[in-house]
């Protein structure tokens, strides 16, 4: 049985989280095949959007591609999508930056990024903020279930660096950090080597879990 077929406690989990546990490992590992497709250092002083839109082209590309990974079929990546809330309608919903839609009968669980850069005047209250991290939070965003990601692209900096920064500013009672959900490490095979979560209650006082994803845009890589 394989990882995504199990919880952490080592129990069976229903089909509808098997796709859950899919859908967020596999989008990381499409994040890392984009960003690997990219000439990082082209977008050391890019804009955000820039960055977005050509990591969101070369994932889209690799899900469609004669020598894609198998499962990579199964999604769609798209950026700049309109998120459903039933206080805002057509040119007034939010837009979130980074949308994988995992295809299957019913309900299609989406896993949504917000993008942040960090450096060049950008900072971690930027990225944690109310435009950021609190976006989600905020249940600024629609989601599918309780989980959620966020894209920090370095333009400045090491990762490790901005690591330790992002992990120091998440110390605020703001942040809803449940107990023993502050920011970890993730290893997964394939996916970007500076990958974390933490744990949180958004306003509505449901669980959210936030992927963190640190890109390196720097020249000093």
């Amino acid at each position: 049985m394989s990882v995504a077929e199990r919880d952490q406690e080592g129990g069976t989990l229903a089909l509808h989280e098997i796709y859950i546990v899919e859908l967020r490992e596999h989008a990381l590992v499409l994040i890392w095949l984009g960003y690997q497709r990219m000439r990082q250092t082209d977008f050391s002083t890019a804009e955000e959007d820039d960055i977005t839109g050509e990591l969101a082209r070369h994932m889209d590309e690799i899900t469609q591609a004669e020598d894609g990974p198998p499962w990579a079929e199964r999604y769609t990546v798209k950026d700049q999508i309109r998120s459903h809330t039933p206080d805002r309608l057509g040119k007034k919903r939010p837009i979130v930056d980074v949308e994988f839609e995992r295809h299957k009968r019913g309900i299609r669980p989406r896993l949504r990024f917000e993008a942040k850069r960090l450096g060049r005047g950008v900072g971690v209250g930027d990225y944690l903020g109310s435009e950021g991290l609190g976006a989600f939070l905020d249940c600024y965003y629609s989601r599918t279930h309780n989980e959620a990601g966020m894209l920090a692209y370095i333009q400045d900096g090491a990762e490790q660096e901005w690591a330790e920064k992002l992990a120091a500013g998440l110390t605020s009672s703001r942040h809803r950090i449940v107990q023993d959900g502050g920011w970890e490490h993730l290893t997964i095979t394939d996916a970007p080597p500076h990958t974390y979560r933490t744990v949180h209650t958004d306003k509505e006082d449901a669980r959210l879990l936030m992927l963190h994803v640190l890109l390196s845009f720097s020249r000093r890589q």
